[in-house]
């Protein structure tokens, strides 16, 4: 008998898996620059309309229709509005996960739309299924037995060598939060190619666990072809013996014999 293995379909993933809801602040933020400075502007132009020079009023009140139309149309197209982009964040649907269309301005009055912080978490349109090949992982004749309880070891290409214990966050001035606790370690990069926290790995104690954690310049997996990118924020397994480009760097995880 044939066993034959599904694809998962796109209905069948949820479309906010790794994404991460903004907090009050950025929703603010964004609200501020979206809706209340063209309000504020609206209102200007109408006080001067009605008790000053016109000229002036007038200007304000096409600008502020203005910035409201734009906004509109970005939140029906991308998500992406001058508030959100300015706070790095998605304004998506909350059941689907993609920009709200034409109703726009109705979705989002009827709170259907929900914002995502896209430095914490996977942008909603960023694919739910990353399609990778990992390249050969351990040496033959190597066992998941043999590799319980040996720490493995990270070879960077300027020449030190870190003990993987449990977690490590590398860049070039990383910090680690207080809910994900992991060591740290400064990498030095001159080309600044490098994010401040630009990379976790982890060690369970019988695997390598990746994330890129939204860096600018990503993280690849070298295989026998191109490299091959990571998905931001989604914990990625990967072979001992593994090359990663991150920013114009290379470390190869060891295994510790």
């Amino acid at each position: 008998m044939t066993n034959v293995q599904e694809t998962p379909r796109l209905a069948d993933v949820d479309p906010f898996v790794s994404s991460e809801r903004a907090r009050s602040g950025k929703i603010a933020g964004a609200v501020a620059l979206d809706v209340v400075m063209p309000l504020a502007l609206l209102a200007a132009g109408i006080v001067l309309v009605a008790t000053g020079p016109p000229a002036p009023g007038w200007f304000l009140i096409v600008i502020a229709v203005g910035l409201l139309a734009v906004a509109a149309w970005l939140l029906g197209r991308t998500g992406r509005t001058l508030g959100a982009s300015t706070v790095d964040a998605r304004i998506v649907h909350r059941e689907t996960g993609v920009a709200a269309g034409s109703s726009a301005p109705w979705a989002l009055a009827s709170g259907k739309l929900a914002m995502f912080d896209l430095r914490r978490g996977r942008d909603p349109f960023a694919p739910a299924i990353a399609s990778f090949q990992f390249p050969d992982a351990a040496p033959t004749g190597s066992t998941p037995g043999r590799r319980r309880g040996m720490v493995p070891t990270l070879l960077l290409d300027s020449g030190e060598r870190l003990t993987l214990d449990t977690a490590l966050i590398l860049g070039r001035a990383p910090s680690a939060p207080a809910d994900a606790p992991a060591e740290v370690y400064r990498w030095a990069d001159m080309s600044r190619t490098l994010s401040k926290s630009h990379v976790r790995l982890e060690w369970d104690g019988r695997q390598v666990w990746v994330i890129d954690l939204g860096s600018t310049n990503g993280v690849f997996v070298r295989g026998d072809g191109a490299a091959t990118p990571l998905l931001p924020h989604q914990r990625t397994p990967v072979p001992t013996g593994v090359v990663l480009e991150i920013g114009d760097r290379t470390l190869t995880v060891r295994d510790a014999a």
